[in-house]
């Protein structure tokens, strides 16, 4: 078995293997999860418990190719501080988690929170709602802000490759040490961060995935790490892109296992739908996930046939 202490290339060797010679990743993976998290699976179900909430509305001026502003329609848009406040203050009367605060980005990646940081900071102050903020780019006195507040755990999507944060993202002034800045204010200010990978971002290739787990691991060692995978939205520039690859999916999960023994790994929800979501679920398990956000009913089935202990929980993954 591949000693923690791995080299880069080995990592990248794996990075790089052919689908048809997985099994040992995958295994060494499993290895690992089960030695420290004793075969137990959380299942995340957020529903009206924990709703995801856009500040923006369904406006984005980013609008980036993968998404054009399509996910912000899924999201219950308060746009006026007062509404948020009322909003989360009634979801904690009727026995809410939490919720995720979100919304779409500004033209450098950041989501226009400042004029929320009040609100936040009543939300905790007055209710016991877990609050998971979507934050985008941060610089210290943003991540100080935000820290003020009292909330619970960040968001952070990590790119690994320059062209697609440049062409997916269209953030052609963005580098990615801009990542590692955000990361590191927040680390600095004490606020929990969960960062999410996309698998095949980049039309639908394996590109900058492990870049951003090595990225990731220069910075902070996070509790739970979150893969999400490239759903083609009808509506957007990709729509016509491949979806991830299961067998992608699961490869970045178990480079993320090796990477960050002790760290829960969140197969979140932003994934493709349809005939291969229970085959990238039931993959990503062998390869060392420890949370899933509403899995198929096969994939349930699949869990109890092997042993799995399992929990669920009417909340985020990040939770």
């Amino acid at each position: 078995m591949i000693p923690f202490s791995k080299p880069e290339t080995i990592l990248k060797s794996w990075f790089t293997t052919p689908r048809s010679e997985l099994a040992e990743l995958f295994s060494q993976a499993q290895h690992i999860t089960e030695r420290v998290f004793n075969r137990q699976i959380t299942i995340y179900n957020p529903g009206s418990q924990f709703p995801a909430i856009s500040i923006t509305g369904k406006h984005c001026q980013l609008n980036c190719k993968h998404c054009e502003g399509h996910f912000l329609h899924q999201m219950t848009p308060l746009i006026r501080p007062n509404d948020l406040l009322a909003f989360c203050r009634e979801l904690a009367q009727k026995n809410g988690v939490g919720c995720l605060i979100s919304g779409g980005c500004d033209s450098e990646g950041t989501v226009p929170l400042t004029p929320f940081i009040s609100t936040l900071k009543k939300i905790k102050q007055t209710t016991k709602l877990f609050l998971n903020v979507h934050t985008g780019f941060l610089d210290y006195s943003d991540a100080k802000l935000l820290a003020e507040t009292g909330i619970d755990c960040t968001s952070v999507d990590i790119v690994g490759d320059i062209s697609t944060l440049h062409e997916i993202y269209g953030l052609s002034r963005r580098s990615i040490d801009d990542y590692i800045t955000t990361l590191k204010v927040l680390e600095q200010n004490q606020i929990p961060v969960t960062p999410h990978i996309c698998v095949g971002l980049h039309q639908g290739q394996l590109k900058g995935e492990l870049a951003a787990l090595e990225l990731i691991k220069s910075v902070l060692q996070p509790r739970v790490l979150v893969i999400i995978a490239l759903m083609p939205t009808q509506g957007t520039s990709m729509a016509t892109s491949p979806a991830a690859n299961p067998l992608d999916v699961a490869k970045v999960c178990a480079l993320t296992r090796l990477l960050f023994p002790r760290s829960e790994i969140a197969l979140g929800c932003m994934r493709p739908r349809g005939s291969i979501r229970r085959e990238t679920e039931q993959l990503a398990i062998r390869a060392g996930v420890t949370r899933l956000v509403q899995p198929t009913k096969m994939t349930i089935q699949y869990l109890r046939e092997n042993d799995y202990k399992i929990q669920t929980k009417n909340a985020c993954c990040v939770m």
